[in-house]
């Protein structure tokens, strides 16, 4: 997905802190729109196997994290997860150019910087025989 695509994006901001930092107001999408603009089938309540989905986040040190597709399914766990891509009304410096935002974690572990790839892996194991 393009910047450019992403900034035509309806944008969302969040007053959060990570660690002791002050709280800031972030701008970003929502992941659940990214998604769905990549043609994954959120506009729909998962079932099936699809509740075996997940997204994996990973940023351009390696560092990974995932979230269940169920869990940002806005009929399920509907968790908010944001790309962001601005702090404060200025463009991400050292973090970026996107960041995962994760508001409603006690503690920032998922808030992923430098945002290089999501996947979307099937984690449904094989049928048995």
């Amino acid at each position: 997905m393009s910047a450019s695509m992403l900034a035509d994006m309806p944008h969302v901001d969040v007053t959060a802190a990570a660690h002791d930092e002050s709280p800031s107001t972030w701008r970003g999408v929502s992941l659940v729109d990214v998604l769905l603009r990549a043609g994954v089938a959120l506009d729909k309540p998962l079932r099936g196997r699809d509740l075996a989905l997940f997204v994996r986040v990973t940023a351009s040190d390696r560092y990974q994290v995932v979230f269940a597709l169920s869990d940002l399914d806005p009929t399920l766990g509907h968790s908010q997860v944001l790309l962001v891509d601005q702090r404060n009304g200025k463009p991400l410096d050292k973090d970026g150019p996107y960041r995962l935002l994760v508001p409603g974690d006690k503690r920032p572990a998922r808030w992923v910087r430098n945002v290089a790839f999501i996947d979307v892996v099937d984690g449904a194991a094989p049928a048995s025989p």
